[in-house]
């Protein structure tokens, strides 16, 4: 695709995800669409036969931009020991990254719109559950295959719910439903994963 066709795509996901969120799905027409990307309707329909094919590409511009974030942050994983940081930056990392495109908050608004999206987005999400056991089993040695599965997927569900309770709050009680997601999470993780390394875990005296 020539750089000049590659561009006006680019402008058009971005000014009809604008629009998605302004307006909703079902308000925006195509040819609101070409009058906010600036170029001619005909355009539009070059790149996409209808509107339901623009929401589709974002949505699989999401979740193949989710697994590259997954990617570095797995890699990330590798200097920290401690879960518990582990856990914070996850929830930190996906905050930020659904909070750096519209086409990502287009996306979370809408996803009702597409089943197959939904199908693809519960497949990535078994996916990382399978990834994030591996970070586990060295903390939970104690533990069965089955069961650490049950807990990273415990673990990567609830983020993934919070941060669509995050996106469409977009204030300050949705920054703090993600704090309080820490939270929950770490001490839900405990019993399995023992205190991070450096804190001791508070017993309550006996007189």
């Amino acid at each position: 695709m020539q750089q000049r066709s590659r561009e006006r795509l680019e402008r058009i996901l971005e000014r009809a995800a604008s629009l998605f969120v302004e307006r909703g799905y079902e308000s925006t027409t195509m040819e609101n669409i070409a009058e906010r990307a600036q170029t001619s309707i005909g355009s539009v329909y070059q790149f996409f036969p209808n509107k339901r094919a623009i929401f589709d590409a974002m949505a699989q511009r999401y979740i193949e931009l989710s697994r590259e974030q997954f990617e570095q942050l797995f890699a990330s994983f590798a200097a920290i020991e401690r879960w518990d940081e582990m856990l914070d930056r996850a929830i930190d990392a996906f905050a930020a990254f659904d909070r750096s495109s519209v086409v990502i908050r287009a996306v979370w608004l809408n996803l009702a719109l597409s089943p197959e999206f939904l199908l693809a987005g519960e497949a990535l999400n078994r996916e990382f559950a399978r990834r994030a056991v591996d970070l586990f089993a060295d903390r939970a040695k104690d533990l069965s295959a089955d069961k650490l599965l049950v807990i990273a997927t415990m673990v990567v569900e609830h983020i993934s719910a919070m941060m669509i309770v995050n996106v469409r709050r977009n204030d300050a009680l949705g920054e703090a439903v993600l704090e309080e997601t820490k939270v929950l999470l770490r001490r839900y993780l405990q019993p399995y994963l023992g205190a991070p390394e450096g804190k001791k875990s508070k017993k309550k005296s006996r007189t």
